[in-house]
């Protein structure tokens, strides 16, 4: 009871809060939920898509250095940006209205490997909450409510004790996915879970559950108050979903998110299908060798037209993800989504001791090397990795990155580094950034 009562007030008090700022986050979270129940064609959509992309294409050309020369352009007449043409000028994408004012930096290391820094407004970081809180909804979470992260922590991604009280958050390390630390994973689960939580997390985290549950049955989750479960950054394939959904005994939802712009899509009925979230966000399929779009059902590349970052406005920008435009029916509604999802499957890493490492942990330890711009890490055998690295001048943080890879691995392990002028690209597009070479 206790539990709930303080779930009860932790969500009159972050309402009340909104309340008292204008409601700013009320008043995104009613905009998306009001477009996610209409058709992707109905004039209401449309008009607030037009109104918002003039004002930030606007607003692009006359504060930032990157889009002054693009007046009395329309959007399919801008050019297409990547992490790379941003991190090489990002001075010119910062919007000089913004400068002076204290703006959220969002790191990514993306799915390329490559470090990335994006700045965001707070009205950006607002509508980002709305989102968040209304796509989860969808999963059974409601403000106040336990939310649960199992994450690869490193330095910035850690939470004081406090604060994760404070937002009712637990975050959990799952950097080291062998069975005993899976074990203690579900026993800390049972303690934080007793009024009911939810539970977010990549899709190589499920994986590793789903491989675990294979082994040792499903009644190892027994006890844990799971609600609702969402995947999200890479592709989450039906046996793992159905593994979850098993073992928790509740829906799973697959999540297409990033952490420059905010959640894209989330699938619904069908597995890996995002509809869209056309209140924040304009969704164009190109041809995966030249800019123009392709038809709808032809797998291409996304980019993203994100309609509120004012601080650092990315217009039609290159995720780095594949996929396909399509339709689907959602009660009688006409709506866009994404399918053909090509997220990167990634190769499961083992350490020295043959401990499986989440890929996340790695590319987490190449957030703090900026100089970096892309990497590619090989496991050549049991003990032996490959570290492939595209530096901007000379590196001489190597023994410091030799050192935080060591610990990380093992002392048994052999690092070999091999400097390249750029990391290989697949046939997909895709740089993989995390490969197993080992014979299986």
């Amino acid at each position: 009871m206790h539990g709930n009562i303080m779930s009860t007030l932790r969500n009159l008090v972050y309402w009340g809060l909104d309340g008292f700022k204008g409601q700013p986050v009320k008043s995104a979270y009613d905009e998306i939920s009001i477009m996610d129940q209409l058709s992707s064609n109905d004039p209401i959509i449309t008009k607030h898509q037009e109104a918002n992309l003039g004002k930030i294409i606007n607003h692009a050309i006359s504060t930032t250095d990157f889009y002054s020369k693009y007046k009395g352009h329309y959007l399919d007449e801008l050019p297409v940006i990547n992490k790379n043409v941003i991190r090489e000028q990002q001075e010119r994408f910062l919007s000089m209205e913004y400068k002076a004012r204290r703006l959220f930096e969002m790191r990514t290391s993306g799915s390329t490997g490559t470090p990335f820094v994006c700045y965001q407004n707070s009205e950006k970081k607002r509508r980002v909450n709305a989102e968040v809180i209304y796509y989860s909804e969808k999963a059974g979470y409601a403000v106040g409510r336990n939310l649960v992260f199992l994450r690869a922590l490193t330095g910035q991604s850690r939470k004081s004790s406090l604060k994760q009280w404070i937002q009712n958050e637990t975050l959990i390390d799952i950097g080291n996915l062998n069975d005993t630390k899976i074990e203690s994973l579900f026993s800390v689960l049972r303690s934080v879970t007793k009024k009911g939580s939810m539970m977010l997390a990549y899709a190589s985290t499920y994986d590793a559950l789903r491989d675990y549950f294979r082994r040792n049955g499903f009644n190892v989750a027994e006890g844990t108050n799971i609600v609702g479960i969402i995947s999200s950054s890479e592709m989450l394939f039906d046996d793992t979903r159905k593994s979850m959904e098993k073992a928790f005994g509740c829906k799973v939802f697959s999540r297409y998110s990033n952490q420059e712009n905010g959640i894209i899509g989330q699938d619904d009925l069908l597995n890996n299908v995002f509809i869209l979230n056309e209140a924040n966000y304009i969704v164009e399929i190109l041809d995966l060798e030249k800019d123009v779009p392709v038809p709808d059902g032809t797998v291409g590349r996304i980019v993203i037209t994100d309609l509120y970052n004012k601080a650092m406005p990315l217009i039609r920008y290159d995720t780095g993800d594949i996929g396909c435009l399509t339709y689907v029916t959602r009660n009688g509604q006409k709506r866009k989504a994404i399918s053909s999802f090509g997220g990167r499957k990634i190769d499961v890493i083992y350490d020295s001791l043959g401990n499986r490492l989440s890929p996340h942990l790695i590319t987490n330890h190449f957030w703090s090397f900026p100089e970096v711009r892309q990497y590619q890490f090989i496991q050549q055998s049991s003990r032996s990795y490959l570290i492939k690295l595209n530096v901007v001048g000379e590196f001489e943080r190597l023994a410091e990155l030799r050192g935080t890879l060591q610990a990380l691995l093992g002392e048994g392990a052999t690092l070999t580094f091999e400097f390249v002028a750029e990391i290989p690209v697949l046939a997909s597009g895709k740089r993989k950034y995390i490969v197993n070479n080992m014979s299986h």
